[in-house]
């Protein structure tokens, strides 16, 4: 006697084996060889030169988006071989707070703008010129030796100052703006009337004056003279500081010198052995 087979029960088995054992596969739209998880290929042209991969629109195993290339690296990436990567960026009416930081848009004012989470910021048209100075002193100035302040250095010659922020009179620089600025000071100072004496030294320094939050707002770099250089001979004596400093805009600093050589001396007559220089960095 034959028994009926049941097809329907037969097929929903299969159905139920078949759905429980994971399927990897990549599709492809418009080509049979995809690249990614997801291969567009715009043209169906293939994907076997620059040109033909320009039309192809790849999803990655990373859930990386690549237009115009098959292996994209960041999670969108137009860098496409027919350099025509571009972004176009739109123009929105949403609150910064809603569109998050970091996001870009269009204003029709002809710029971009950027959200830092709080407020939409203009981007700038062009770079910011940088703080870049240069200066010399060529002639003297006298330091009296042993006072408890430092002298500052006046009477400065320029070479260079992109933001005029340096007053050569005063020896005063004044930050344009909030940033950081590398800055570079040497002295040199002429004999004096004595020897150099014993456990002597001398001072260079860069002395914030008006200074908004600053944490250092002094760097120093004193040279000492120990006993075995002592009562000798009359010599140069040098000195040179470099900091870094962290300004607001209108802070403003100077260089001074301190010595207690016994005797005053005087700033040496040669702008090859003083000279300063600032640094927007």
């Amino acid at each position: 006697m034959k028994k009926k087979i049941n097809i329907r029960h037969h097929l929903l088995a299969s159905i139920l084996i078949f759905s429980a054992i994971p399927i990897a596969a990549q599709t492809g739209v418009l080509t049979k060889d995809p690249f990614g998880l997801l291969h567009i290929d715009g043209a169906k042209d293939g994907s076997n030169t620059p040109s033909h991969i320009a039309n192809d629109v790849v999803v990655s195993a990373a859930g990386n988006l690549g237009v115009g290339l098959l292996s994209p690296v960041t999670k969108v990436d137009l860098r496409s071989a027919d350099q025509k990567g571009i972004l176009g960026v739109g123009t929105n009416t949403q609150l910064a707070i809603v569109a998050g930081a970091g996001a870009i848009r269009y204003n029709a004012g002809g710029y971009l703008d950027y959200s830092d989470g709080d407020n939409w910021i203009a981007l700038p048209l062009t770079a910011p010129t940088k703080v870049l100075i240069n200066a010399t002193k060529g002639s003297t100035q006298g330091i009296t030796s042993g006072v408890a302040t430092s002298t500052p250095i006046v009477g400065w010659a320029k070479s260079g100052d992109t933001e005029n922020a340096f007053d050569i009179a005063t020896g005063i620089f004044k930050a344009p703006r909030d940033g950081f600025y590398l800055v570079s000071f040497s002295i040199t100072l002429g004999p004096g009337t004595g020897n150099i004496p014993n456990n002597t030294y001398i001072e260079t320094a860069i002395e914030g004056i008006v200074t908004t939050g600053v944490t250092i707002p002094v760097f120093k770099t004193i040279n000492s003279y120990p006993a075995y250089q002592a009562n000798i001979k009359q010599n140069y004596i040098s000195g040179n500081c470099n900091a870094i400093f962290n300004l607001k805009a209108n802070d403003t600093f100077r260089f001074t010198v301190k010595h207690n050589m016994g005797a005053g001396r005087s700033v040496l007559a040669d702008a090859t052995l003083n000279n300063l220089s600032i640094s927007e960095l």
